[in-house]
């Protein structure tokens, strides 16, 4: 009797097989593989969305800053030779809006080449015939910046027998922007992604 209990509870007490391990180990590297696959394309989504809200964020940033200051000020029609020219503005191949400010004084927008880095663009202003200054981040190249006025002569000038127009000057600036990122000290296209942004401002200052 007692040696029939021994040799139950040794066959009870037999172990995996090799095979039985071999196809366990498979099931385990083949759910690890999934579940790091998954990991990284989920971090990879996240990240690119964090760059686009970002662009989004900075290119609305700019857009405002722009948009204030058309809404304060007034469109310098002297600075175009008192006519403007064909849309959208183009002066000394440079897409320049050129303003008045709350205080009369010279303000200037445009979409110019980044000296640092000659694929990029960034929109530069320029208070009072002063330096021109950067207002986009590095993250973000400015691949469009057009400005649309009307009307295209000065409502405010008087001339022999009235003015030119009874028009509030308009202005709708367009803006498409691509956010770029830094991977590995490399300045790279993120996802080659653009943004377009539209307004339309008018002038709060009437002068008659």
């Amino acid at each position: 009797m007692k040696n029939y209990k021994i040799k139950n509870i040794k066959s009870s007490m037999h172990g995996f097989s090799v095979m039985e391990m071999v196809v366990a180990l498979a099931i385990f590297s083949i759910t690890a593989t999934y579940s790091l696959a998954i990991f990284v394309q989920s971090n990879t989504v996240q990240k690119r969305t964090a760059n686009i809200q970002k662009t989004m964020s900075d290119a609305r940033y700019v857009l405002e800053i722009i948009s204030r200051e058309a809404r304060m000020g007034l469109v310098d029609y002297s600075y175009y030779g008192g006519t403007l020219p064909a849309m959208p503005i183009e002066s000394n191949n440079d897409n320049i809006l050129a303003l008045k400010d709350s205080d009369d004084n010279s303000l200037y927008f445009r979409r110019y080449l980044a000296q640092a880095d000659p694929e990029r663009y960034v929109i530069q202003i320029n208070y009072d015939n002063s330096e021109w200054l950067d207002i986009t981040p590095e993250d973000l190249n400015i691949t469009r910046l057009d400005f649309y006025i009307s009307p295209n002569q000065d409502p405010f000038v008087w001339q022999t027998g009235g003015y030119f127009n009874n028009i509030q000057p308009i202005i709708t600036i367009v803006l498409e922007t691509m956010g770029t990122d830094f991977e590995g000290g490399t300045l790279t296209e993120s996802g080659g992604r653009i943004s377009h942004f539209q307004t339309t401002i008018a002038s709060r200052k009437y002068r008659r």
